[in-house]
């Protein structure tokens, strides 16, 4: 039987070998891992700065949504308040307000009595946007007697076909001094605004309330309302709701220089 192989004793020289390998490898590890305290690499560098600017995004990011929420806020708040302003409101009154207006002269005349002489004819509309704007149209105005007996005449003008003015003149029933808000109320309004007041002559005041002091709708459309009475005297007073909504399209197409004959 052979005698089992046994390794070789190294030389020197081979000891010396292996021993300034392990030496490298422990210079290699240190340097990959620096001790505590020491100064970071670049590599610990960029991921610091990343951490830090994540940090300063999210400081930027709360400061400006806070600012903007406020400012969000702000505007709702304007925009509900003015949502939440009263509209004028018609009620009940001596005669239907809302089955007067917006309707063609075949609705209208059956709810009043006769014609009160003849009317009157034009081609042009005016409307207050707020400037006085002309435009083309079929106009034409009429009186009628009343057949509830609450008003000595009412007055319809009527622009391509539909009825877009009335006017209740001499409130029979009214008692008391006269008052513009007590005129609102007879012929069955209520209006939120307080109206622009205007004396055109020494005993003679108008109260006119426009589409922002008067928010009246009908039938979704805008009017404004104007009382006056010369005297203070309930016989010599008139209150009129007019159409004043803008300008459709074709309305817009067929605005005018103002005519030579002047309207209301």
């Amino acid at each position: 039987m052979s005698r089992a192989h046994r390794p070789a004793p190294s030389s020197p020289s081979a000891r010396r070998l292996r021993a300034s390998l392990g030496v490298v490898a422990l210079l290699v590890l240190a340097s990959a891992c620096p001790a505590q305290g020491d100064a970071p690499k670049a590599g610990d560098a960029k991921t610091s700065a990343g951490t830090n600017a994540g940090n300063t995004k999210t400081a930027g990011d709360t400061k400006t949504a806070g600012d903007t929420k406020t400012a969000g806020d702000t505007k709702t708040a304007v925009a509900d308040t003015k949502a939440a302003e009263p509209l004028g409101r018609v009620l009940d009154g001596p005669l239907p307000i809302a089955s007067l207006l917006g309707k063609p002269p075949a609705e209208v005349q059956p709810l009043l009595s006769e014609p009160l002489g003849k009317g009157m004819v034009r081609t042009s509309c005016v409307r207050f946007l707020p400037e006085r704007t002309w435009f083309s149209c079929q106009f034409a105005t009429q009186r009628y007697g009343d057949r509830s007996g609450a008003y000595a005449a009412i007055a319809v003008e009527y622009s391509d076909g539909l009825s877009t003015a009335v006017a209740f003149e001499g409130p029979k029933n009214a008692t008391g001094p006269f008052d513009a808000r007590a005129a609102l109320a007879y012929v069955g309004l209520d209006l939120p605004g307080e109206p622009k007041v205007e004396n055109p002559d020494a005993d003679a005041v108008v109260y006119a309330w426009f589409n922002a002091a008067a928010r009246l709708l009908i039938d979704g459309r805008q009017y404004r309302v104007v009382v006056s009475s010369v005297g203070a005297d309930w016989a010599r007073t008139k209150i009129e709701v007019i159409l004043n909504d803008p300008l459709n399209e074709a309305e817009r197409a067929r605005v005018i220089e103002r005519p030579t004959a002047d309207a209301k």
